[in-house]
């Protein structure tokens, strides 16, 4: 089943994947994307693996500028929007993308990522999924019941 703003569920829980809140630093503002999109406001979820990642990652490329500001940009939009998401911590001694796709099909989630490998193992485990296009555009959302 397409995920469309017209007649979808209302109560439909969007599990954020870390390289969507990396987007932000291209002047994507990625729920307001999910907003016009479904025409109606889901609850966001961010995993505490992607909170850990976004530190990872801050180490990792301690060096690059321009990776930082991706980084911090990130963590400022969640400060921003801290009461449209919510934490969740399941399955947080795995590693993030089975931490994801599992808390997904615990909470009956669908995943926001742009990551090809989580896409692919999403689909197939018959969890949704919606993505976007480089622009920022969301270009296909699918999901199952």
């Amino acid at each position: 089943m397409e995920i469309s703003g017209m007649g979808s569920n209302r109560r439909l829980g969007v599990l954020v994947d870390t390289n969507i809140l990396l987007y932000v630093y291209d002047g994507v503002d990625p729920f307001s994307k999910v907003l016009e999109f479904l025409d109606f406001k889901p609850r966001f979820y961010i995993h505490t693996v992607v909170l850990n990642e976004l530190s990872t990652l801050e180490g990792k490329y301690a060096r690059s500028t321009k990776m930082l500001s991706r980084i911090r940009l990130a963590r400022e939009y969640l400060r921003t929007y801290g009461g449209w998401w919510e934490t969740v911590d399941l399955f947080q001694e795995l590693p993030p993308d089975e931490a994801l796709l599992r808390t997904a099909v615990e909470l009956g989630l669908v995943i926001f990522t742009n990551d090809i490998a989580l896409k692919k193992l999403a689909l197939k485990n018959s969890i949704g999924i919606i993505f976007m296009s480089r622009w920022g555009k969301i270009i296909k959302s699918v999901y199952t019941i």
